[in-house]
């Protein structure tokens, strides 16, 4: 899971975002350190006009 910190956590500053397993960014979520990201579902590809499209 990614966290985003709030405070200072293993000489991390606030504002980083870690790469943590689940059981402790869970754990830093209890404690109030961080905020789990929800992950970002790649955008939908459109159908794009080509240049020799009408």
């Amino acid at each position: 899971m990614k966290i985003l910190l709030h405070r200072s956590y293993k000489a991390r500053k606030p504002g980083e975002i870690l790469d943590l397993p689940d059981n402790e960014a869970n754990g830093l979520v209890t404690l109030g350190l961080g905020e789990i990201l929800k992950e970002e579902q790649p955008a939908p590809k459109k159908a794009g006009k080509g240049a020799d499209a009408e």
